[in-house]
């Protein structure tokens, strides 16, 4: 049962039991999150509040699991203990809009991502990224600009697509559900919106951008004519 499922996050997890929930306590920390903002798997997220007015986060921003982000640094406590001083050590993060950050990524303070930007898991960020880019790595640098990626992608997106299926049926020894493709369906659904599987639809609605995608749906044909005809390309490549 979901709800028993959710009330048992609540008792163990409390305010990290779900993105929404942690994104309001940080918000009455003191926290700037944005609108549309998800935290996937929000218990294994650590956002640092001991100075909760030095870290924005925009619009639109995905934090995967297993991320941190800091606005202090205590190694300084190595130095008071060597040379006697405390020298603080404190910058303010910033995370713009349309930002993706992939799993296990530390961002650090003085941190300045800017907007429409993609990170690689387990990157580590320290100064500004510039916009409109994927960044990979420690620390992380720039692999290529958002127009070469979203190009990769469309590239891309037939191959994996059919990798899933056939890897499907090797596994289970059948076809999958459309379910299992639901973030391939612009490969094989009409265009027609009315006519569009409700599983497939509401990918439409996940990033607060329908009326863009929508509109690119319209304005560009599927690859295959429907989902079996996906299905039996599927199957004539597996080996």
């Amino acid at each position: 049962m979901m709800w028993l499922k959710k009330a048992a996050a609540k008792i163990v997890y409390g305010h990290k039991s779900d993105e929404k929930s942690y994104a309001r306590w940080l918000r009455q920390q003191g926290v700037a999150v944005g609108k549309n903002v998800h935290f996937y798997s929000p218990w294994t997220i650590r956002v640092d509040t001991q100075r909760p007015w030095m870290i924005e986060i925009g619009d639109n921003v995905h934090i995967t699991a297993d991320c941190s982000i800091l606005q202090h640094d205590y190694s300084w406590s190595i130095l008071e203990h060597q040379y006697g001083d405390v020298l603080g050590s404190c910058g303010k993060v910033h995370i713009g809009n349309n930002v993706f950050i992939g799993q296990k990524s530390l961002i650090l303070k003085g941190a300045y991502i800017d907007d429409n930007t993609i990170l690689g898991a387990g990157s580590v960020v320290s100064k500004k990224l510039e916009g409109n880019a994927v960044y990979a790595g420690v620390p992380a640098k720039k692999l290529m600009s958002l127009d070469e990626f979203y190009r990769k992608r469309q590239e891309a997106q037939k191959e994996e697509a059919v990798s899933l299926v056939c890897e499907y049926i090797k596994t289970y020894g059948h076809l999958p559900k459309p379910e299992a493709l639901r973030e391939f369906y612009w490969l094989f659904s009409g265009r027609d919106i009315s006519q569009l599987d409700p599983i497939f639809k509401d990918t439409l609605f996940l990033n607060d951008s329908f009326d863009l995608s929508e509109k690119r749906f319209r304005s560009t044909e599927p690859l295959f004519s429907d989902f079996q005809d996906f299905l039996s390309y599927c199957e004539s490549m597996v080996k």
